[in-house]
């Protein structure tokens, strides 16, 4: 018994110190890794501390070698010559077989660029065709971290109809047309994750170093302090977790650039984002020790967010990233889709980016390669002449007059303006502005303009000013006091500096309107508005809350099935409290259940006539939000015995995309009842051709209207 313990022992400490021996390499160093061609690529790994590591490639008769230092890390650098392949390059033991030369690119961001190929215009026929064995394809795994990491989890495969299925269209596209095009070999990187920050992809003492940026350092300080205990305060969107999970790792393979394609996580932060985004790429380039290599980037497309100006305020901030040195920005203001946070139409995206490569990094001469950029002004009388870069073979009109263009005078104030080309400059002016001071093209989040070159390039949105603009929003807040009948007004500002002005009249709250100092009370209002004020510049969000007095408002209401606590709108009330949700599903009006039907039953205290009942359900398919399949409404006099009044179907065409508010009402025809039920029954499961296949779908509802005679209200 003791030698046959013994010998397994040896076994095993024999086996242990040679895997101690071996050389570790990172996931992207591997067989059918495509090395960036022309460069003295670095290719590095781990093995045990002090050991020598020869490495040899088939395109050269020279051995290389390095020593492993303490942490048993080594690193090499290897010529490489001019595209092509197969080689192979032999670590030691191992035989890296399938190893191209090319050209090999970063392609990094959120959603829009961690978006399937599967997902975009005409999949089917793009996935048949993306057969390219000389395009590789390294699809790193999504994860973050409080401290870089060295290694990722992914591997290289070739690009086919298979693999590329699930990666990212941008990039796909963006890599396609540089092979054909170069017709080299090309490698693409592929490293982003939806709905995540710029922040989140920037080194910590990047942001710690700088006075502005510290901001989100402060804010993730502040939510450690406040998490739950159990819970993790980490997560993707924290400063710097996915630059230590998703980038470092990568650092210093050899790469030609990078694109990405981000923004949306950051609207709320458009007067830093400018800071963060040149931060961010300095960062990236600083790092890499590769000098300031190609980084080019998608402005964002025309979508309805929540927050007025936010989203042309960011895509003006990505436009003057543009001054930072070898950096290029694709337009999209022609391929968006205002109701779509994430537009179907990739392959332009990817081409519009690979234009900029071709012209810039790989020299290809006589190209145009943008759409008009705004370049500088002058005034001309009453007029403002502007003047742009890339305008190609001229300045057109994509159809008819030139629109979305904006003038404003010393009070600041835009008006719409008559805009008309005028050689390469536009003159813009207004009858209404007798001295303009500036103007602004497509300057609101889902506008989509019709200015290009002769090429069909798209003109960035942009403005002449620098003028404060003011995003922030006011938190409204109104409950219903039943017992009173008195509706109790709270507004808050994130910002404290911030004034708030407001208005019950329905109008738009201006300098002259009333401050908001504590909270009010009212007895009948149907319309309650508000508005920061920075100074005298106001926010380009007006926050506004509708009142409904109805039969039900304020009245005991049973929901039979739970709504998710994460969206309780207020708790058991919420469905008749007389204020009805607007077009965000975040804005706290909305009461969402997670798979349940929604099942109410409310007692309007008395016998009443019903004349209509209607409810208000929210669309949100990018959020996993369906309209019911149905809603069915039922009355009763003693809450036993129900009648029906009727069932309203959805047309499942309207559950196919997009986002909107939706009514469904019923004519009651002055039935008598108390007792009301409304079911509105779930879709249940994301269906098949949705990203989120199988996941759980969410139904979101407010306000269930009862009207008629012999009001019951207090």
């Amino acid at each position: 018994m003791r030698k046959l313990f013994i010998l397994p022992m040896v076994l095993f400490l024999f086996s242990a110190a040679a895997l101690s021996a071996q050389v570790r390499l990172p996931a992207f160093i591997s067989s059918r890794m495509v090395l960036q061609q022309n460069v003295d690529a670095p290719l590095w790994g781990w093995s045990e501390p002090g050991k020598t590591v020869t490495v040899q490639a088939s395109w050269n008769d020279r051995a290389f070698r390095a020593r492993a230092d303490d942490d048993g890390r080594w690193a090499v650098r290897i010529p490489t010559p001019a595209a092509g392949g197969p080689y192979t390059v032999t670590i030691d033991d191992s035989v890296l077989t399938d190893v191209m030369i090319g050209e090999v690119w970063i392609c990094s961001g959120q959603s829009n660029m961690q978006w399937p190929l599967s997902q975009t215009l005409n999949a089917e026929e793009e996935i048949a065709a993306a057969a390219c064995p000389d395009m590789r394809l390294f699809y790193a795994a999504r994860a973050f971290s409080p401290e870089p990491l060295h290694d990722v989890y992914g591997s290289w495969r070739a690009c086919t109809p298979k693999s590329a299925e699930t990666f990212s269209a941008v990039a796909y596209f963006f890599g396609r047309e540089l092979h054909r095009e170069l017709g080299v070999p090309v490698g693409l990187i592929h490293t982003s994750w939806g709905g995540t920050p710029a922040e989140a992809w920037t080194r910590h003492d990047v942001l710690s170093s700088d006075a502005d940026l510290r901001i989100y350092l402060e804010r993730f300080a502040k939510k450690i302090a406040e998490a739950e205990p159990g819970m993790l305060p980490l997560n993707q969107g924290s400063p710097a977790s996915l630059y230590n999970a998703m980038l470092h790792p990568f650092i210093p393979y050899g790469i030609r650039g990078a694109i990405w394609y981000q923004g949306e996580a950051n609207i709320l932060d458009a007067d830093i984002y400018e800071i963060l985004f040149s931060a961010m790429i300095g960062n990236w380039r600083r790092d890499w020790g590769q000098g300031e290599f190609p980084f080019y980037f998608v402005q964002l497309a025309p979508y309805e967010y929540a927050t007025p100006l936010a989203g042309a305020a960011l895509r003006d901030a990505q436009r003057r990233t543009l001054r930072v040195p070898n950096t290029g920005m694709a337009v999209t203001m022609d391929i968006g889709n205002p109701d779509d946070i994430h537009p179907r139409n990739k392959r332009d995206v990817g081409k519009r980016l690979a234009l900029w490569a071709l012209a810039n990094t790989y020299g290809r001469s006589g190209m145009v390669f943008s759409g008009p950029l705004y370049r500088s002004m002058e005034k001309d009388g009453g007029r403002i002449r502007l003047f742009f870069d890339h305008t190609g073979g001229g300045l057109r009109s994509r159809a008819g007059e030139l629109t979305h263009f904006e003038i404003a005078g010393a009070n600041r104030e835009f008006v719409p303006a008559e805009a008309r080309i005028d050689g390469a400059t536009i003159l813009v002016s207004s009858d209404s502005v007798e001295h303009p001071l500036a103007v602004r093209y497509a300057f609101h989040n889902a506008d989509e303009p019709n200015l290009v070159n002769a090429e069909e390039l798209p003109a960035s949105s942009f403005r002449t000013d620098d003028w404060p603009i003011v995003t922030d929003p006011v938190v409204l807040s109104i409950r219903f006091d039943a017992g009173s009948g008195l509706l109790k007004v709270t507004m808050r500002t994130e910002d404290p500096g911030l004034l708030i002005r407001y208005t019950l009249d329905g109008s738009v709250p201006g300098v002259s309107a009333p401050v908001y100092g504590d909270t009010l009370r009212l007895s009948e209002v149907s319309v309650v508005r508000a508005r920061a004020f920075k100074g005298e510049f106001p926010s380009a969000a007006v926050r506004e809350i509708r009142f409904t007095r109805h039969l039900a408002t304020g009245k005991p209401i049973d929901i039979i099935h739970p709504w998710s606590p994460r969206y309780a709108a207020g708790g058991p009330g919420a469905l008749v409290d007389g204020i009805e949700g607007g077009s965000n599903f975040n804005d706290g009006r909305w009461q969402g259940f997670q798979q349940n039907n929604m099942e109410a039953v409310i007692d309007l205290g008395a016998m009443a006539a019903i004349d209509t009942v209607s409810v208000h359900f929210l669309k949100n398919i990018d959020s996993w939000i369906f309209l019911p399949k149905s809603v069915r409404f039922l009355v009763s006099a003693d809450g036993t015995a129900w009648q029906s009044l009727g069932e309203i179907v959805t047309d499942p065409a309207l559950n196919l995309s997009g986002s909107s508010r939706q009514l469904y009402e019923l004519q009651a025809r002055a039935v008598r009842a108390r007792y009301l039920k409304v079911t509105a029954y779930n879709t249940g499961e994301c269906p098949e051709w949705h990203p989120g296949a199988g996941g759980k779908a969410w139904l979101f509802a407010d306000e269930i209207i009862v009207r008629g005679g012999e009001s019951p209200l207090p």
